[in-house]
């Protein structure tokens, strides 16, 4: 696994972050409510860093589908959302879609980056 998609997980960990602190800060005061601003901020600076290296089809749907799940996760287990039948299949459905976009990017070219791009690399 190469360093680009620990800033691509990191990138979703901190948007995961942000989405969750936008809801705690709803009623907060005005500064307080700037968090979710500036963490979103870093995530995509660090989602920009992977895309280097990381096809933008599949970066941006690893990043926006995990980021999906993981908030369901955590709205489940802090704000008492619920998780139903339909929306754990749902979620598995996302899942899937982003191994299959996955593994069609990566055929055909051993490191996933895009052939058409310039030298074979995402600038």
């Amino acid at each position: 696994m190469s360093t680009h998609w620990f800033f691509l997980l990191a990138a979703i960990a901190v948007e995961i972050v942000a989405t969750a602190v936008l809801k705690s800060v709803v009623s907060a005061p005005w500064l307080v409510a700037l968090l979710p601003l500036a963490l979103i901020g870093l995530s995509f600076a660090l989602l920009s860093i992977a895309l280097r290296v990381i096809p933008l089809a599949v970066a941006y749907a690893v990043w926006e589908g995990l980021g999906i799940v993981g908030i369901a996760v955590i709205g489940h287990l802090l704000f008492g959302e619920h998780l139903t039948v339909g929306r754990m299949l749902a979620l598995a459905a996302i899942l899937a879609g982003i191994l299959l976009l996955e593994r069609g990017v990566g055929e055909g070219h051993a490191d996933g980056v895009a052939a058409h791009s310039p030298k074979g690399r995402l600038a």
